[in-house]
């Protein structure tokens, strides 16, 4: 019996080790960062599309604005944001006919600024709220526009720029304007004011309205063009501090500075600033590597996330630096040109547009590592948006309103 017993054991051995082991599948293959779920042209002829470098989502639609070069057309075009089809065109039914330079949205409103005006606009109802004819006054709109609250917050000059420029506010639906503050030619030095940020004074609990002054003057190069900081209060509309010539040449006068806790935060030449509020003091400033000594902040904003702040000058580089202190946590040399206003942070991962490099360029929002640059041959060139909802993102290229899936690494 128990030669039988193991008989029968050797057997099973033996079948079990002579048994074909079954073939180990494909190597898993990650699913590439960039997973494109939709484009479509713009516009039907082959042109490019080259207005605003903003556009907005809303809802179920992707808005991009209307071309400003080769085919000037003043409509906004929206975009289904799952399908990729095209919801609804609408062409401005006012007296402005320009296409938007600018877009601003808040919920179901958008503004739309241009040389010419602003306009208000319903994305819900595809409607007309209002507009701000600039020519009325023989002026042209300034460097951009921002909402604060309930209200929109832009400035106008003279054409010619030889003459004072003024902040105004319009109500959100309403379109009524208030005039909030001028500032003057001072010894024959040009305003260029741009778009403001907001503070609250933690003690006097008002607001105050803080924004950079790139000034010009005749026969004097960018060199020798230094930028003021200036805060004027919206009660009062008084001017409350104004730190003379706190950059030796022109900033980034197409996006606001930034607000981080008491303290306001800007780059414009080949460092980034911290001034203390309400004071004005200089807190730090930080000269970023490898910079030359001219402006080099002129395209992209900060882009503030806790107590980091990223910056994107207009050359190679993009770097993160601590606000409270200034000090360099990291920075990446090799990449990311010319980019468009906004960077966009995602799961960890930092998103901006390169118009110099043609690429949307992903990396580490943590260390700075470069994770993927997606090509196009046409060059994406507005700020990527995304969507909690469908969990997408949204771009255009010179030619295409894309969405667009990232899979994280």
């Amino acid at each position: 019996m128990k030669k039988m017993v193991n008989l029968f054991f050797m057997l099973f051995l033996f079948v079990a080790c002579d048994k074909e082991e079954p073939a180990p599948g494909p190597p898993g293959t990650k699913p590439k960062i960039f997973e494109k779920t939709w484009s479509t042209r713009i516009y039907e002829a082959p042109l490019e599309n080259v207005s605003t470098r903003n556009a907005y989502q809303y809802g179920e639609v992707y808005i991009v604005a209307g071309d400003d070069w080769a085919h000037p057309d003043p409509s906004l075009f929206a975009y289904d944001t799952k399908s990729g089809k095209l919801k609804w065109k609408w062409t401005p039914t006012g007296r402005i006919q320009e296409p938007a330079t600018v877009l601003a949205g808040q919920d179901q409103f958008l503004i739309l600024l241009s040389r010419k005006g602003v306009i208000g606009f319903d994305i819900s109802k595809q409607a007309l709220l209002w507009e701000i004819v600039f020519a009325d006054e023989g002026c042209v709109g300034g460097n951009g526009v921002v909402i604060y609250g309930e209200d929109v917050y832009f400035t106008k000059h003279i054409l010619n720029r030889e003459g004072p420029e003024t902040y105004y506010r319009a109500n959100l639906v309403s379109g009524e304007v208030q005039k909030i503050y001028t500032v003057d030619i001072h010894q024959w030095w040009t305003p260029s004011l741009s778009p403001p940020s907001f503070w609250i004074d933690p003690e006097s609990k008002d607001t105050l309205m803080i924004f950079l002054n790139g000034k010009s003057k005749s026969l004097h190069t960018p060199l020798e063009s230094p930028t003021d900081l200036l805060a004027v209060n919206l009660r009062t509309k008084k001017l409350v501090l104004k730190v003379d010539n706190c950059m030796e040449v022109p900033t980034n006068l197409g996006s606001p500075p930034v607000i981080f806790e008491n303290s306001v935060l800007f780059g414009g030449d080949w460092s980034i600033y911290c001034i203390g509020l309400p004071l004005g003091n200089v807190k730090w400033r930080t000269q970023l590597p490898g910079l030359q000594k001219v402006g080099n902040f002129n395209r992209t904003g900060l882009l503030l996330e806790a107590n980091r702040v990223y910056v994107n000058p207009d050359v190679f580089g993009i770097g993160c630096l601590d606000a409270v202190s200034g000090s360099v946590l990291w920075y990446n040399n090799k990449t990311a040109a010319n980019c468009t206003p906004k960077m966009l942070i995602q799961k960890d991962v930092l998103i901006t547009t390169s118009v110099g490099l043609g690429k949307i360029c992903f990396f580490d929002s943590k260390c700075g590592h470069l994770l993927h640059e997606e090509y196009s041959p046409r060059t994406f060139h507005t700020d990527v948006c995304y969507d909690e909802k469908t969990d997408m993102y949204f771009v255009q290229d010179f030619a295409e309103a894309i969405g667009f899936k990232m899979n994280k690494q």
